[in-house]
């Protein structure tokens, strides 16, 4: 009884909080989705240099077809990696699109979200510094498991908090899950494909294709039961 109590406490409606705390609440919002916003794109700044570079790997024009053959990996990993951070993106436009506003919990769940994905660059960085290293593989597919999962607590606790906007459905609430499981869901069925190198860790990504299908096949059955 007491455990509901605090509880109840905790997660207060709409109607119980003052518009001082309304108003704290958006403004910590929006500076929260700039910060975001911001860390995105020096994400996928990042990632463009990971390719090769004249002034950094001492090659000029003749060695140019070369290094652009041998680089294969590089050019495999940045185009994973964007990918990933792009999806990833959309989906923290998804859940900030559909809250009016935020508490230093969720914004400390939606910060350790990012830090993940920078932690994946990190492990994306040692893989191609040590030629597709079985740990650096291994840690990427962690590391993008754990944002994937920390995006799923983020709109979880929105939605219990009543963070989110009133006009959102129930049914929505539920498809909103759904979009933000496919990524994690494979992040660690890539997991054990690490030991078998990183070309074929790599396509193991394509098991995105069936989960992501799966996924929008549940979406379907919500919209049709709800109607």
């Amino acid at each position: 009884m007491k455990f509901n109590l605090k509880i109840d406490k905790l997660i207060k409606s709409n109607s119980e909080l003052s518009e001082a705390e309304k108003e704290r609440g958006l403004k910590q919002l929006m500076r929260l989705g700039t910060i975001i916003d911001v860390i995105y794109g020096l994400m996928i700044f990042r990632l463009f240099l990971l390719m090769p570079r004249p002034e950094v790997d001492n090659f000029g024009a003749a060695e140019l077809v070369e290094v652009l053959k041998t680089s294969y990996l590089n050019y495999l990993a940045m185009t994973v990696g964007i990918v990933l951070i792009i999806i990833y993106w959309q989906q923290s436009n998804l859940i900030f699109g559909n809250l009016e506003r935020t508490d230093s919990k969720h914004a400390t769940i939606s910060i350790l979200q990012v830090f993940s994905l920078m932690l994946y660059l990190y492990f994306v960085r040692l893989d191609l510094e040590f030629d597709g290293a079985v740990i650096a593989l291994k840690m990427e597919s962690i590391a993008l498991a754990l944002a994937g999962f920390l995006s799923v607590l983020s709109w979880h606790y929105a939605i219990k908090n009543k963070f989110v906007t009133d006009s959102i459905t129930v049914r929505e609430k539920n498809q909103t899950y759904l979009k933000l499981l496919p990524e994690p869901i494979v992040s660690a069925l890539t997991f054990p494909f690490a030991v078998l190198g990183p070309d074929i860790w790599t396509l193991a990504w394509l098991l995105l294709i069936p989960v992501s299908m799966t996924t929008k096949y549940l979406q379907r059955r919500i919209i049709s039961s709800s109607n």
